[in-house]
C-alpha cells in the first residue's frame, strides 16, 4: 500500500520507502521485484493522459452474440488503444469495452469495423467528455478500492502546447525499472539529470498530464475479485458526476459521457471491493451523492483482455 499510495517524488523513490518502512533500499528492490515476479504489483509507474496525447475515448456498449464472442476477444487482444473489456451482466449489452483514437471520426471508423467484423449490429457509444477521476488504489486492509480526492482538471494540456516531445509522455506511460535509479534511462535519453525529469512528471502530474503514479496491484491475488460499472441517471448529471468524483473515494474511474444515442445514463464510475456486498453498499452512497433518479450497476462477468496495463 506504501507503492500505491506513497511512491515518491524522487530520484531514488525505494530509498527513501526503505527508510519510511525501516528497511534497506536493496530489501525493498528485491521485494518488490519478488511482487511482481508473482504477479500482485503489475507495474510501478503512471498512467499518461490520452488527452495529453491528442486522443479520443469512448466506452462501448455492445451486444455480442455467443457464437461471435470468442472472435471479438481474440481481435479485442490485440487491438493496444482497446483497454477496457468485460462481459457484464446487463439485459442487453452483455460486452462493454473502451476504446481510444487519434479523433473522434477515426474512433467512430474503428469502431463500426470492429463491429461488423464479430456480426454485431446492436451498440451504443458513449464519449468521454470530461474524464473527473482515475485513481486505481486498494485498500487491501478494508479490501475495497480507495484513493483521496484529486483537483479536477478542466483541461488537460497535450504534449504540444507543453511543449514537450510526444514520445517522452509515451516513454513515461511503460513500467519503471525496479532499480536504485528508476528514471535514468529515461532522463539520459532526454538529456536531462534524474532530478530534472522528476520535477517535470511532477509538475505533469500537477496539471492532470500524469495520473495514478505510483504501483498499480493486481486486484485478484490480493482478493479484490469483484468489480462494478456504476452508470447514473440524473436530473443535473453533470453535478452530479462531479460530486461522485469529488465526494466517493471507493471510485477509482469517473468519467462524464456523452452519447451517439438517446442514453440517459452518462455519468460512469468504477468500484473494485472483496464482494459485491461491499459494492452494492458503495453503490447506495453514490446514489445520495449523485441525487440519482434512477442508476445500473453492471458487475463483471468475464475479463477479456486480462493483465493489460496501458
Amino acid at each position: 500500500m506504501e507503492l500505491e499510495y506513497n511512491f515518491p517524488f524522487d530520484e531514488k523513490p525505494f530509498q527513501l520507502i526503505g527508510e519510511k518502512l525501516g528497511i534497506s533500499e536493496r530489501e525493498v528492490i528485491e521485494i518488490v521485484k519478488g511482487l511482481i515476479d508473482r504477479e500482485i504489483v503489475k507495474r510501478v509507474g503512471m498512467y499518461v493522459s490520452f488527452r495529453a496525447k491528442g486522443m479520443e475515448s469512448a466506452l462501448i456498449a455492445a451486444a455480442i452474440s455467443p457464437e461471435n464472442l470468442e472472435k471479438f476477444r481474440k481481435i479485442a487482444l490485440g487491438i493496444r488503444e482497446l483497454t477496457h473489456n468485460f462481459i457484464r451482466n446487463h439485459p442487453r449489452y452483455n460486452v462493454w469495452y473502451v476504446l481510444k483514437a487519434e479523433s473522434k471520426e477515426s474512433l467512430d471508423k474503428k469502431i463500426a469495423e470492429l463491429m461488423s467484423e464479430v456480426k454485431c449490429k446492436e451498440y451504443v457509444i458513449l464519449y468521454s467528455k470530461k474524464s473527473l477521476k482515475l485513481s486505481v488504489k486498494y485498500d487491501v486492509i478494508r479490501g475495497v478500492s480507495y484513493a483521496d480526492n484529486q483537483p479536477v482538471h478542466e483541461k488537460i494540456p497535450t504534449a504540444e502546447e507543453l511543449g514537450i516531445q510526444k514520445e517522452l509522455l509515451k516513454d513515461l506511460s511503460y513500467p519503471l525499472p525496479i532499480s536504485e535509479r528508476p528514471f535514468q534511462k529515461i532522463a539520459e535519453k532526454y538529456n536531462m539529470k534524474d532530478s530534472e525529469l522528476v520535477e517535470l512528471i511532477k509538475d505533469l502530474y500537477e496539471k492532470g498530464v500524469i495520473k495514478d503514479y505510483g504501483a498499480t496491484i493486481n486486484g485478484e491475488k490480493v482478493g479484490i475479485t469483484e468489480n462494478a460499472m456504476m452508470l447514473i441517471n440524473s436530473e443535473d448529471i453533470e453535478s452530479s458526476c462531479y460530486n461522485i468524483a469529488n465526494k466517493l473515494k471507493e471510485a477509482t474511474h469517473v468519467v462524464l459521457r456523452e452519447s451517439n444515442t438517446k442514453w440517459d445514463y452518462l455519468c460512469y464510475a468504477m468500484i473494485h471491493a472483496r464482494s459485491r456486498e461491499i459494492i452494492s453498499e458503495v453503490a447506495k452512497k453514490a446514489v445520495t451523492l449523485a441525487n440519482a433518479k434512477s442508476y445500473m450497476l453492471l458487475f463483471s462477468l468475464e475479463n477479456l483482455k486480462p493483465g493489460i496495463v496501458i
